[in-house]
């Protein structure tokens, strides 16, 4: 795998405009318990890997490690070779600075997502 090079003026701004509505449904849909909101975007792989029941059991373990996500901010987008992701670091009710990845596929104009991480001390604790 190729390093990661970090994306920056209007070629970012074009990545926001599509992946920040999906970041924030994904963490509304995760807040809410809600899948089919959750899932919305994900691409038939990740539907396949993340189903409800797997939905479920990892967003009872990040309740309670780190609570529910509060906010997000000071998104970068990085291009990964045939993906482009965009990292956030994110308040959640127990826990700043949680790492938030969200990957989409270069050449997928419906912009589904292809891969969701949390990342932080806590959830690896």
């Amino acid at each position: 795998m190729s390093p990661e090079t970090v994306v920056s003026g209007e070629e970012a701004a074009e990545v926001l405009a599509y992946a920040e509505p999906i970041a924030e449904n994904v963490m509304q849909g995760f807040n809410e318990g809600n899948y089919t909101m959750y899932s919305r975007d994900f691409s038939a792989e990740m539907k396949r890997s993340l189903d409800a029941a797997a939905f479920e059991r990892n967003r009872d373990l990040t309740r309670s490690k780190i609570g529910l996500y509060v906010a997000k901010e000071s998104p970068v987008v990085t291009d990964a070779g045939e993906y482009i992701a965009v990292n956030y670091r994110a308040k959640f009710e127990g826990e700043d600075g949680v790492a938030l990845r969200f990957v989409f596929r270069k050449d997928d104009p419906s912009h589904e997502l292809h891969g969701l991480w949390f990342n932080s001390p806590k959830l690896r604790g």
